[in-house]
């Protein structure tokens, strides 16, 4: 198991900067890990996980999840993740252990290619990840008007 204090001391800014009203915690780890105000709703999903589990939770601002990608196969906790990420979180908090998850064929470019990025480590080997649908797209310079529409240059050239 893992030192919980010193883990919800690492992801202690990383919640609170997502402020989250109601929270999905799944696995162990992420219920000890947890510790926000009283204000928030809480969900908590236990393992082994399962896409039947997901069918009985509601929307919430921030999942915490930990030992999915230790305990899945990596297709079926793909799916998972996918499916939290969809249409149930818009903000997600992943916590793996890379060595256990590599059994399971997990890499870290993985996380990456789901959007996730890598927020810290712990002592004892644990990897924290994050998602956030805000920053899953940066903002790109040239997707805007300026460069869509010239209504002045309208029958003036032809390419």
């Amino acid at each position: 198991m893992t030192d919980s204090y010193a883990l919800s001391s690492l992801l202690a800014p990383f919640v609170k900067a997502f402020n989250p009203h109601s929270v999905l915690t799944a696995g162990d780890t992420a219920e000890l890990c947890l510790q926000t105000d009283n204000d928030t709703k809480f969900q908590h999903l236990t393992t082994p996980f399962s896409q039947q589990q997901l069918q009985r939770i509601s929307p919430v601002d921030l999942a915490l999840i930990s030992h999915l990608t230790e305990s899945m196969s990596k297709a079926e906790a793909q799916q998972w993740l996918g499916k939290i990420k969809n249409q149930y979180a818009p903000h997600v908090i992943l916590i793996s252990h890379p060595e256990l998850a590599a059994e399971h064929g997990w890499q870290f470019t993985d996380y990456l290619a789901m959007g996730f990025r890598h927020i810290a480590g712990s002592e004892d080997g644990l990897q924290v990840f994050s998602y956030a649908i805000e920053n899953y797209q940066p903002k790109r310079d040239w997707l805007n008007s300026r460069f869509w529409a010239n209504p002045e240059m309208y029958d003036k050239y032809r390419w």
